[in-house]
């Protein structure tokens, strides 16, 4: 079975194509606010690339948030169309989710701007603290030197830190949420709408 995953929920472009749950083809470069430029062109060479026809497609799998209002309705824009012109299933996925996987004891944080940012807590793929908007002061007095964080750590004098996360749809396969009506699929945002459009 034909699976593509996609996210576009942030800082990088992440396409993948499966087969079963083997990674068959993958792209992930860092586009922010140029997905909507790309994307397309790069579904095409990810299929190409591996000689696959898009008529093979039965399943996708999408990032919906949070994170970047552009960024999120550009890939659901594509699952859409994907998704109602050849009746292929669709799924979802947390973002902050897919970056973590199945790492232990590993803390995910992505800006939310206006000194917050987007965070969750997981053990190998277990959420510990569920998704949430946080203030950045929150962090002042606690010492995240030891802490393994993935995504934007320098929003708390850590490092940026971006894994490939390409495998982890797949490892992540147990917490998809099924589409059932895939003209009704919107971004799954954690602030108010407004606050997205700056």
């Amino acid at each position: 079975m034909i699976t593509l995953a996609i996210d576009t929920s942030f800082h990088y472009l992440t396409l993948v194509l499966y087969r079963d749950k083997e990674i068959i083809s993958s792209i992930q470069k860092e586009a922010f606010k140029q997905q909507s430029e790309t994307i397309l062109v790069e579904i095409k060479t990810l299929f190409d690339s591996v000689k696959i026809s898009p008529k093979e497609l039965k399943r996708i799998v999408l990032t919906d948030g949070p994170g970047s209002y552009t960024g999120l309705r550009i890939g659901m824009t594509v699952a859409k169309v994907l998704g109602a012109l050849a009746n292929v299933e669709v799924y979802t996925l947390s973002s902050l989710h897919v970056l973590a996987g199945l790492e232990k004891n590993v803390h995910v944080l992505l800006d939310a701007r206006a000194k917050r940012a987007y965070y969750a807590h997981y053990h190998e793929g277990i959420p510990l603290i569920n998704e949430r908007v946080i203030l950045l002061s929150d962090f002042d007095d606690l010492d995240t030197s030891n802490f393994k964080i993935f995504g934007d750590g320098n929003l708390i004098s850590n490092e940026k830190n971006y894994p490939d996360y390409t495998k982890h749809f797949m490892d992540l396969q147990d917490y998809w949420n099924k589409v059932d009506n895939i003209h009704a699929l919107v971004p799954r945002y954690l602030k108010d709408n407004e606050a997205y459009h700056s």
